[in-house]
């Protein structure tokens, strides 16, 4: 365990998320202050055939690219950089804490979600030491970005710098598309037609839930429409009826919607969105009277995003996709002695997965010189983080010719929803860190996988 360093807790979280590296004008937003000029050293040249050269003395550094503040999305992305840090720090506990002499640093930055600004300002510090930030000629890959808009705005930069990306939260379903097997995106998380084939299956053999109907309600966004189609094509094919409505992020009066969805008597009512919209359509409801069954996607399975503001007895029984796999209880000891706080978002088990697949990849690719250097050629670290074959702390990962997460074994993501549908599988997501889950007495709790409990009917 981590706690066996011995090390205050402050002094370990900055020296897990900083360490001798990164400073005030280097990390997250790090504007400087005007007192301080920019560093003025040649630009480091990156691209897929030029191989980084880590010179002696420089750490590797593993970039986390999330957001760090803005409402729930930072508070989730500080969760996901705190289970990077965590999962480093495991690594070193089990392989030794240098890889060829140097030191390994986790450097963060503010990636602002879906605000692509804000992701590609964040690439632009990580791989050139753009706005004065200081260059990192120690940078190996990154993990994230977090959302899937900000993954679009930054995939070729860094794919065009030769940098490997692992995101643990982007599922946007065609987001691999273009790659190919000479992408450097991957991600441990699953994609959203896979979500929506879980929501589908889920919603159709549950005989006790009753469901024959339903609306589906997305927010307009990327994130939002990709999984509502999907789960509204998979819901159809099993043979529920669909309706599909749509809202704007933003929105908090929900009455001409509701006025629809009332009118429509679904036996199921989905919302592929965030909070605080996820929370504030569901109260609406209620209060006009709908007493079907009410569900949403990873985006809103939140505690405090949803559960509190709806109020704990209100919030009984309403359904989540996409929830927090039950952590190991070594990873959870670690996550809180050197942060303080227990994790409560969605994908803080593919974030440490994705910082160990990155590790693993560099110490075998790495190549020490005599001056004491390390030399990692880019294909090959990418090559070699497709190669992955792991059993995670979300569930066995390995990873397609797209760069998309497969369970070991399994020839294809098309294969594996083939047999899933066929035997009316539900339960077969569970290999992807995919499962539903039900709030029960104010807490989320996972109705597949490891420490599953009981579904509830309020």
């Amino acid at each position: 365990m981590l706690r066996s360093m011995n090390f205050p807790k402050a002094m370990i979280l900055v020296v897990g998320l900083v360490s001798l590296l990164c400073i005030a004008a280097a990390c997250g937003d790090g504007d400087d202050d005007g007192d301080s000029p920019p560093v003025d050293v040649e630009p480091i040249e990156r691209g897929v055939n030029i191989p980084i050269v880590i010179p002696a003395g420089e750490p590797i550094i593993i970039g986390v690219s999330t957001a760090l503040t803005g409402g729930p999305a930072g508070d989730r992305g500080a969760e996901y950089r705190d289970a990077a840090i965590v999962a480093v720090e495991r690594w070193k506990q089990q392989n030794g804490a240098l890889i060829g002499g140097h030191e390994i640093v986790v450097h963060a930055e503010d990636d602002g979600c879906s605000n692509t600004a804000i992701t590609t300002r964040a690439a632009g510090h990580l791989l050139r030491g753009e706005d004065g930030h200081r260059q990192l000629p120690g940078l190996v890959g990154v993990i994230g970005p977090q959302c899937s808009g900000g993954v679009r705005a930054v995939i070729d930069d860094y794919a065009n710098a030769g940098i490997v990306m692992i995101s643990g939260s982007a599922t946007t379903t065609t987001l691999t598309d273009d790659q190919g097997d000479d992408g450097f995106f991957f991600r441990t998380a699953y994609r959203n037609d896979l979500e929506g084939t879980l929501i589908g299956l889920f919603a159709a053999t549950r005989e006790d839930l009753g469901i024959d109907s339903a609306v589906i309600v997305d927010n307009s966004e990327t994130y939002g429409e990709d999984l509502a189609s999907n789960a509204a094509r998979i819901s159809e094919e099993v043979g529920l009826t669909i309706d599909r409505l749509s809202i704007t992020e933003g929105t908090v009066d929900f009455g001409p919607t509701v006025q629809e969805i009332t009118a429509l008597d679904p036996a199921f009512v989905a919302f592929t969105g965030f909070n605080p919209e996820a929370a504030l359509l569901y109260r609406q409801l209620r209060d006009a009277g709908y007493d079907g069954i009410f569900g949403a996607g990873d985006g809103a399975a939140s505690v405090t995003g949803f559960v509190e503001p709806v109020g704990v007895a209100e919030a009984e029984g309403v359904l989540f996709s996409g929830c927090t796999l039950l952590l190991p209880s070594v990873f959870l000891d670690d996550f809180v002695d050197l942060h303080g706080y227990t994790p409560r978002a969605s994908f803080p088990t593919q974030y440490a997965d994705a910082a160990t697949v990155l590790l693993s990849a560099v110490v075998a690719v790495a190549e020490a010189q005599d001056d004491g250097s390390l030399i990692i050629e880019p294909t090959a670290l990418r090559d070699r983080v497709r190669d992955t074959v792991i059993s995670g702390l979300s569930g066995g990962i390995a990873f397609d010719e797209n760069g998309d997460r497969l369970p070991p074994g399994v020839n294809s993501l098309e294969d594996f929803v083939a047999t899933a549908l066929a035997e009316e599988d539900a339960t077969a997501f569970v290999d992807l860190g995919l499962v539903p889950c039900q709030v029960q007495d104010g807490v989320l709790v996972n109705l597949m996988g490891p420490g599953a409990g009981d579904i509830i009917f309020p």
